[in-house]
């Protein structure tokens, strides 16, 4: 039987006396809303500020409030730095130093983050995700936000590589990422004997990184897992499901495969995503919180590779088969790896990444 992986309870797990502020990723993506779910829990029911940029789906806002978070606006730039006087600005998990991230955003966070400073409060950041930064001012900015940090809290060596380009000789450390923190009470679900009855493809587009789960690769790798699990339903995962994300995404696959029924999960409820990945039979996908989530639910899982190094990273540590976008050879062959994976290897490494995503919290 498979080992759970047991609750850690971090030292700093709760807050010091001060307001904690949020600075998460974009909201609408339920990767990012579960890391910040998991840190509005670790405040042990005090709750936070979250500062949000874009408008938020009620859906989202309902399940931020009911785990104690307020929703501010971080476009109203000095009403946002005013409550943020003397806070802990927590920053991450996630990846959020990007070169997408407007100006006026960052002069935001800068504010914010100077205003705790001179309040007595501080900047920390957990399980950070770091891009490579290549425009000039937008380095200039990140390095300022960054820089009121005491030590960065990285969830991978790549992000360390971009972080010593922006800010020379930064004391960090290389953790996990946050997501693979137990709740702070009770234990993660075991795979137990849970019907397995989906075959769940998650897609992640990016058109400025030429991001794709499309292809080749994905058709041979369908037909492969259906002829494996001829009893289980096919099922598209929007993690991000706004009409130009995944959903867009989600539409062309179910017009791709006309002869086939496929159920598109469209909606902001966390709880869904999670059942859907506990019920997954094999979850293919090119998202690196998809196949974290596959891992955390003990369900197969394959990537097809699209030239994102952090889900390669994850790939090889749990040795999940990873298949490249136009590859069609090796399909079947990466399906029935997917399908024979071992759970107590998975557990092991599991167990160790719960230990250094918990070192965010040192």
């Amino acid at each position: 039987m498979t080992a759970l992986v047991q609750p850690l309870e971090p030292a700093q797990a709760t807050v010091r006396g001060r307001r904690q502020v949020f600075v998460c990723g974009d909201l609408h993506n339920l990767g990012d809303l579960k890391l910040l779910l998991q840190n509005l829990a670790l405040t042990r029911g005090r709750g936070g500020l979250v500062r949000r940029w874009a408008p938020l789906p009620e859906m989202v806002i309902r399940q931020v409030q009911a785990a104690g978070g307020e929703v501010l606006s971080g476009k109203a730039i000095f009403a946002f730095s005013r409550r943020a006087f003397g806070a802990e600005v927590v920053f991450g998990g996630g990846q959020l130093v990007r070169d997408n991230v407007s100006i006026p955003s960052l002069l935001g966070l800068l504010l914010a983050s100077l205003s705790a400073r001179l309040g007595g409060g501080r900047l920390v950041t957990r399980g950070l995700g770091v891009s490579t930064i290549r425009s000039p001012l937008r380095r200039l900015l990140w390095r300022a936000v960054l820089a009121n940090c005491a030590r960065i809290n990285l969830r991978d060596h790549a992000s360390a590589r971009n972080l010593a380009r922006i800010l020379p000789g930064k004391a960090h450390a290389v953790n996990a990422d946050m997501v693979f923190l137990p709740p702070p009470s009770g234990s993660v679900a075991a795979r137990g004997g849970r019907e397995r009855r989906w075959i769940v493809v998650a897609p992640c587009v990016d058109g400025s990184e030429g991001r794709s789960l499309e292809g080749d690769a994905l058709d041979a790798v369908m037909a492969a897992a259906v002829r494996a699990l001829p009893g289980a339903r096919l099922a598209v995962a929007c993690h991000d499901p706004r009409e130009r994300m995944d959903k867009a995404v989600a539409q062309r696959l179910v017009t791709r495969w006309p002869d086939r029924q496929v159920e598109v999960f469209d909606d902001y409820d966390l709880d869904a995503l999670t059942e859907l990945y506990r019920d997954a039979a094999l979850v293919v996908t090119n998202r690196l919180h998809s196949l974290i989530f596959a891992i955390l639910a003990e369900a197969p899982a394959l990537a097809i590779e699209d030239g994102a190094a952090k889900v390669r990273v994850v790939a090889d540590s749990f040795e999940i088969p990873v298949l490249p976008r136009d590859e069609t050879a090796l399909a079947v062959g990466c399906v029935d790896a997917a399908l024979a994976f071992d759970p107590e290897l998975r557990a092991r490494v599991r167990q160790d990444m719960a230990r250094r995503a918990a070192k965010n919290l040192d």
